[in-house]
Formats: C-alpha cells, structure tokens, sequence
C-alpha cells in the first residue's frame, strides 16, 4: 500500500460510513481487508483505539484473536504445547482450528446481540498472529463467510474489518504473505482491500 497508515485509516472510516449498506455487494462477503507491516502493530492498535470508536454513525466491535485463542485452550496449556510440539498430531491440531473458529463466531454473534435495530454495527477483528502456526486469516473467514453473521433485528450483513498482519507483495491484488513471510502466502477471501 503506497498509503501511510493515516491515510489508510482515514479512508476506512469514510469507506465505512459512506459505504456501510453497500460493503460486500460487489464480492458477496462484508470482508474489508487491512493488511499492515507486523512490525507496526503497536502503531496499529493505538490508531484503532483512536479512530474505531463508536460514534452515532458506527458501533465498533474490537475482537482480540489472541484473547479469544487463549480463553478457548484455557486450562489445556500442556496438551496445546504438547500439540504444537507434535509433527505427526494434525488431526488434533484441526480441533483446535475447529474450536477457534467457532469461538471467534460465537464471539461475533454475542457483539451483534448487542446490537439497537438503528445502530450500523462493525466488527473489528485483529491479533490475528494468534492463528500462527496452526492456520491462517484466509482459512478463519472462509469458516465465517459460511455462518454469515448478520445484524440479529435488520438481518443485513455486518461489515467485518479483518487486521491482517504481513505484507502485499508488489504488483499484485487480493494477495497477502501472511507475518511478512513469502511461504505464508494467501489469497484475500472475497472482499475488499484498503
């Protein structure tokens, strides 16, 4: 992205509330992608809390990966390590994957209850280094596009900002290396960049 990440935040709040009904038409998905330098992540957060307020236009719902990783594995510390250790345990580290996806669903499901029939809610969903090494964004939203998490009074489809940690290799569209890493290398899941 040839913006710095200002400019980039400033366009998704107009993009956001300007565009909020029509996000998603053209791709079929809500999915807004924001992917950043991993190595701006303190930087990334502060302008979060800065400009994804919410305010009479948007209800922002900030989502944590990590904290949602973490609580669904709580108590199960040794075996997650023991998992993680293991080359030959993929089938045990797919349920993890399951349970993470499921969480980070019920968890967007639990923000939209909260939402008013007048308000336009967003979900933020960031620290999505969390996922590493056991899968990636691409795969968590593919899970999410098929619950299609809508506003539970207007029905209509919810906004989803994905903060994406890595880098858009030059030249290219709707692709992302995954923490900056060229083998990490991923196709955008229907959706729009900023």
């Amino acid at each position: 992205m040839s913006m710095d990440l200002q400019s980039r935040f400033d366009f998704l709040i107009e993009r956001l509330r300007d565009a909020y009904d029509g996000i998603g038409h053209s791709s079929g998905r809500p999915f807004v992608y924001f992917v950043y330098d991993p190595e701006k992540e303190n930087r990334v957060r502060l302008l979060m809390q800065q400009h994804l307020q919410s305010d009479q236009h948007l209800t922002f719902h900030h989502l944590d990966l990590l904290d949602i990783t973490l609580e669904s594995l709580s108590g199960q510390e040794e075996e997650r390590e023991a998992l993680l250790n293991d080359p030959d345990a993929t089938g045990s580290t797919d349920g993890i994957v399951r349970l993470w996806k499921r969480q980070t669903f019920r968890a967007i499901a639990a923000a939209l209850q909260q939402s008013g029939e007048e308000e336009r809610p967003v979900i933020v969903l960031q620290g999505l280094a969390a996922l590493h090494p056991l899968t990636t964004p691409t795969a968590l939203i593919e899970y999410l596009a098929e619950q299609e998490p809508r506003h539970p009074s207007t029905k209509r489809m919810v906004p989803i900002v994905v903060f994406i940690p890595g880098a858009v290799p030059p030249q290219t569209s709707h692709i992302y290396d995954f923490l900056g890493q060229a083998h990490l290398r991923q196709n955008f899941y229907r959706g729009e960049e900023i």
